[in-house]
């Protein structure tokens, strides 16, 4: 065994996945640096986001009570003129329940939310999140990507599909070090544009605000 492989097995380079929302909660099983939601969007939800014109996803940031997320959700489908219906509620319906989720997980009735359109290769560099722990979830386009660091380089381990949920460790999570990295995937010139959402706990201190880093 190498030193370099010797490190990595010593820090938490693990992703656990399940098909239910109780995967989520093998965040702080030991080694586990990655818990993964395996879920698809509704096709009603998917379908709606898909078609819409950039200009017209929603998008906001806040911090608010958990249990006021799926409101935030709605009132920013109606900002970007985005008539009621079984899509925009379905919409509100699911941030809303990844956010209680979130909230229970980490013990926290405040969280800092966002919904953020991307068109750009923001975060393009693999790296680990200067906060506890932070949730993604890719509602439309590719999502992040997650690599182990290799000797000369990086190693891609898997990307996340359009609606499964990741909950990741941040540098600030109490206990083993991460050693799992991720960064957005490269879009840059390709006209794909991509709708993120992020939860993270107030309070975390993050190094990259740039405004999309997943």
């Amino acid at each position: 065994m190498t030193t370099d492989t010797l490190i990595l097995a010593q820090r938490a380079s693990r992703i656990a996945e399940g098909d239910g929302p109780d995967a989520l909660g093998r965040l702080s099983a030991p080694g586990v640096a990655a818990a993964i939601w395996r879920q698809s969007l509704p096709g009603v939800l998917s379908g709606w986001l898909d078609a819409l014109a950039p200009d017209r996803l929603p998008r906001f940031r806040a911090r608010l009570a958990v249990a006021d997320v799926g409101a935030a959700v709605d009132a920013a489908c109606g900002i970007a003129g985005l008539a009621a219906g079984p899509a925009r509620m379905a919409l509100a319906a699911e941030l809303g329940a990844l956010a209680k989720m979130f909230g229970q997980l980490l013990q926290t009735d405040i969280v800092e939310a966002r919904l953020d359109v991307i068109a750009t290769d923001a975060c393009h560099r693999f790296h680990v999140d200067r906060v506890r722990a932070r949730l993604l979830c890719t509602l439309r386009g590719p999502g992040t990507e997650f690599a182990l660091p290799a000797a000369a380089d990086v190693r891609v381990v898997r990307p996340l599909a359009q609606g499964e949920a990741a909950l990741m460790r941040g540098t600030l999570w109490p206990g083993e070090e991460t050693a799992l990295l991720h960064r957005s995937p490269p879009i840059d010139g390709t006209g794909i544009v991509r709708l993120l959402f992020v939860l993270d706990v107030p309070g975390d201190e993050d190094d990259d605000d740039c405004g999309c880093c997943p």
